[in-house]
């Protein structure tokens, strides 16, 4: 939709840089929280909201099929990496990073299938996303450098998150968690291996949809850039979390940094303290109209019908005369009601 929308945006400048402003914060914001994230779900859906960044960024600078590019193959590679967790996840129950380990040895289709993905989502030659990075910083270049640190520092944090996933589930020594952890059924190891498959002839079908440009047309400084982005990544999250040269719990900088990316830049209390705030007051204000203005009205109503009913049953008397009387009566506090306005001219005036 947002590519659809695409040249309505391009007509507004504010549009525009508000675009392209999100992309950039997305990106960097998501990628950072990914790598703080113990919960193996959470972190991979932090990168997705990375690479989302991306593609507003994409769009926001008029790259369209940039974007889609960009979208192809980060899907299936995204694909791959669930599917390997979710194989993982489904007999170890915990989602808890640092419950896991030992499992290369134990799961090896998953985790070649994991490094596959991991391989896929990131600036790695010849496999997909690289294509579509190289394209969208070689264009930004041109016209916004410093979205091109945007793009190289989100390779780099997308790199160290999934080499960190990769080595606290697979490396290392195996926990009470994951000593017993034999592969999943077939039902859930063959789509694992199709993705990753999948993922590995992604370049052959850019190449056939001429979505790859030519090696001559290629800029070398921004590919070596961002594939040195990707072998950082992996060797700071190598280094880390592969055995035991840094204590664990890794602590990057102070604890309020640390508690800042751990709780998403306190996105929940924010929300809490505004959206839901401001919808609990609505709501309460709206439950009072209904209880005491609408529901009062109709109540009222009620019990003056009620009240008119229980006092006419007393006119039952079932002589003609007095029906006649009262409709005479009635008719004529009618007529004086509609007529008020003339008789108060004529007797006050």
């Amino acid at each position: 939709m947002l590519i659809k929308l695409q040249p309505i945006i391009a007509l507004s400048p504010v549009a525009t840089a508000a675009t392209i402003g999100i992309g950039a914060v997305t990106a960097l914001g998501a990628a950072a929280i990914a790598m703080a994230q113990v919960d193996v779900k959470r972190s991979l859906s932090y990168s997705v909201s990375a690479y989302m960044g991306l593609v507003f960024i994409a769009v926001g600078t008029g790259q369209q099929q940039v974007a889609l590019t960009l979208l192809f193959p980060y899907a299936i590679a995204m694909a791959t990496l669930l599917m390997s967790v979710g194989a993982v996840i489904s007999n170890n129950i915990t989602q808890d990073l640092r419950q896991y380990g030992g499992l290369w040895s134990r799961r090896p289709i998953s985790g070649l299938s994991y490094l596959v993905g991991a391989a896929s989502l990131v600036a790695f030659p010849p496999l997909g996303c690289f294509w579509a990075l190289v394209q969208l910083a070689d264009n930004l270049w041109q016209s916004s450098p410093w979205l091109v640190e945007v793009v190289v520092a989100v390779n780099a944090m997308t790199a160290l998150s999934t080499a960190r996933e990769f080595c606290l589930i697979f490396g290392g020594e195996a926990k009470p968690m994951t000593a017993r952890s034999p592969e999943v059924l077939w039902a859930m190891v063959l789509p694992m291996t199709v993705g990753a498959g999948l993922a590995l002839h992604v370049p052959l079908l850019l190449w056939q949809w001429g979505l790859i440009p030519n090696f001559s047309q290629l800029n070398l400084g921004m590919a070596l850039a961002l594939i040195s982005s990707t072998c950082l990544g992996w060797a700071v999250g190598a280094y880390v979390y592969l055995g035991d040269r840094v204590a664990k719990p890794v602590r990057f900088g102070p604890q309020f940094l640390q508690d800042l990316l751990a709780y998403d830049f306190y996105t929940a209390k924010l929300y809490r303290l505004t959206i839901v705030f401001v919808v609990g007051i609505v709501s309460q204000l709206i439950y009072w109209f209904d209880r005491f203005i609408v529901d009062g009205a109709i109540n009222l109503v009620g019990l003056a019908t009620v009240f008119g009913g229980q006092t006419l049953k007393y006119n039952v008397s079932g002589q003609t005369q007095f029906y006649v009387l009262s409709m005479m009566l009635g008719t004529a506090l009618f007529l004086l009601v509609l007529c008020w306005p003339l008789v108060s001219q004529v007797f006050l005036g």
